[in-house]
């Protein structure tokens, strides 16, 4: 190699060529333990010296990295071992993380609570500079709050909340299920001092004000409400009654042997065959054979754990229900009245959960689908829009598959998608045979049903419009006739000589008073003028009006393009209606006034 003189190298050069620093490493309070070299393993030396074995190993993997509970360390091996937890130590080391506090007992000036406190005035104010316009002349109210010590720790206090069915000391800590606990001071209720110098309370409450309404003994229970709350009711009912059959099933599938006897007399005083009581003991009875005797007290399992399917059934019980797959599904919803038929959007089959928007009749279907499926003449089903809104949240076991055959064909598309709803789909229904259907081929047409397919009746299929008008959001207070006296409305009958409303144009309906649906859409477009007649523009009815008013223009207007069965082929005239959305009560006359009124 290159020879180099001897001689003092640079400060440089002997700062470069200095050997780096080893690493530091800091553990808990603990003390030092040798081993005696006694034949005993790392577990024995943790419960000699009575700490937990986890502990020990954990403290001394720095410098024993494969160190194990079954291991034997030679003579003189140093062992870190954890100190006792000191409780006043704990408690002292908690204190210092949080900020001392002391409260005014009575009017003082802030120098004379400083001198009280032992205290300079200027650190004393140096620690309050949260109460805003405090000085050192300033008068203290009795019941002010100051800072006597600051923690080195930013701290919030928060509580914690788990769902029902979590163990709240497994449950894993989550920012987005905490609430906390102190209020800070905002604004006004900061202020600290007021015009006249004298100094307010500057906290809103303290942590123990906060938590006191969130220290419950127990989870309140959770009550539903509405038309659901006897329907869930039900469910539970029915659950509990299954769980005790299951248990008194359970508690039935167990034989205790009273004396000393051969394996197969057992089971023939059983009336059981002695190769199937067998196969039910033999995992947990190891060794058991036929030829084997045996003693009394043995629990022997005389039938399966579990109740069997056919058992259930046949006791007239409800099967339980099999996962489904719901997505992209239309289905019917046990006690939702408001519309017959949903479409699943969302579906988590581990929560049982499901997001659904109703669907809604649009006429009926006059030729086949492109896949083949021929369904002339039946109602049409379709997405209500969704400005209408409508969408709910269900449990998936309320829901029942329909079997719905899309005819369109847009799934990448729901709200263009269109459905002929056959019925209820029977078990093991996967989809329809118009969604596994290629190509149509070439062909003869299909002949026609030997039973023709009675054309629907217009003013049949508008009462359920009229209805749904009625459910939809502020459709109710169109329902009824406008109590114009009622409400204090003396011009109501000048401004609306011809009242109208959709309970009125329902009765109507039903008494066949129409003669065809563009008679009936007259009367509904009837109730939207008339309540933007005598409602100013912009204010509350007035918009509910032009609402319903397009709703109900897209509701009716496949019902005006069927033929009346009174007039043949003719379609009906569609005319008489070229409305949109509105409703029908009145909120403030034409002059100005704020009284509202409903009907039309």
């Amino acid at each position: 190699g290159e020879w180099k003189p001897k001689g003092k190298a640079s400060a440089k050069k002997r700062k470069a060529e200095k050997p780096p620093s080893k690493a530091s490493w800091v553990a808990s309070p603990h003390s030092t333990h040798r081993t005696d070299g006694a034949d005993e393993t790392v577990a024995q030396i943790a419960v000699r010296l009575g700490v937990p074995l986890f502990d020990l190993i954990f403290l001394n993997r720095a410098k024993l990295p494969r160190l194990s509970g079954e291991d034997r360390l030679k003579r003189d091996t140093r062992l870190l071992v954890p100190a006792p937890v000191d409780v006043q130590a704990v408690r002292a080391g908690s204190a210092s993380m949080r900020d001392e506090w002391h409260t005014v007992a009575a009017d003082m000036s802030f120098k004379d609570c400083a001198r009280g406190l032992g205290m300079e005035p200027r650190e004393l104010l140096r620690l309050n500079t949260h109460i805003k316009g405090l000085q050192v002349s300033s008068e203290l109210l009795q019941g002010t709050r100051l800072i006597l010590r600051q923690s080195a720790h930013e701290a919030e206090e928060y509580c914690h909340w788990t769902f029902p069915e979590d163990d709240p000391a497994n449950a894993e800590p989550s920012y987005m299920m905490a609430r906390r606990l102190r209020r800070r001071p905002t604004g006004a209720s900061a202020a600290g001092v007021g015009e006249s110098g004298m100094a307010l309370e500057s906290m809103e409450g303290d942590t123990l004000r906060a938590s006191r309404p969130l220290m419950l003994e127990e989870r309140p229970a959770v009550r539903p409400s509405g038309k659901r709350a006897a329907f869930i009711q039900a469910i539970e009912d029915a659950k509990a009654a299954a769980d005790e059959r299951a248990r008194a099933w359970r508690d039935s599938a167990w034989h205790v042997v009273q004396e000393d006897a051969p394996f197969k007399k057992t089971a023939e005083g059983l009336g059981m065959d002695p190769k199937e009581l067998r196969a039910l003991n033999a995992d947990r009875i190891k060794g058991l054979q036929l030829s084997a005797w045996v003693k009394k007290d043995t629990w022997l399992q005389i039938k399966p754990l579990d109740e069997p399917e056919e058992a259930i059934l046949a006791a007239g019980l409800p099967k339980p229900p099999p996962l489904l797959h719901l997505v992209n599904r239309v289905v019917a919803i046990d006690g939702e009245d408001d519309y017959s038929y949903w479409y699943v959007l969302t579906y988590l089959p581990d929560l049982q959960w499901c997001r659904v928007a109703p669907l809604e009749q649009r006429g009926v279907f006059a030729k086949p689908a492109p896949c083949g499926h021929v369904a002339d003449g039946r109602p049409r089903w379709m997405l209500v829009p969704e400005e209408i809104g409508g969408e709910v949240d269900v449990g998936a076991g309320r829901c029942h598959i329909m079997e719905a055959i899309e005819m369109v064909k847009t799934r990448a598309n729901a709200d263009t998608e269109e459905w002929d709803i056959v019925g209820r789909a029977p078990p093991g229904w996967v989809e329809a045979q118009c969604a596994k259907a290629a190509k149509p081929k070439k062909a003869k047409p299909p002949k026609p049903s030997s039973k023709p397919v009675a054309p629907l009746d217009p003013l049949a299929a508008a009462a359920p419009v009229i209805e749904q008008l009625i459910r939809m959001k502020n459709g109710d207070i169109f329902a009824e006739p406008v109590d114009w006296e009622a409400l204090g409305l003396p011009d109501y009958p000048t401004v609306v000589p011809r009242p109208m409303d959709l309970g009125t144009v329902l009765k109507r309906l039903k008494s066949g008073a129409y003669a065809s649906v563009a008679d009936l859409a007259a009367d509904v477009e009837l109730i939207w003028s008339n309540a933007m007649a005598y409602n100013q523009d912009g204010s509350f009815v007035h918009k509910a009006a032009v609402t319903l008013r397009a709703a109900a223009s897209k509701k009716f207007a496949p019902l005006l393009a069927l033929p009346h069965p009174s007039s043949g082929d003719q379609a009906a005239d569609g005319k008489g209606y070229q409305g949109g959305v509105g409703g029908a009560q009145a909120g403030g006359s034409s002059a100005g006034g704020e009284a509202g009124a409903g009907g039309g």
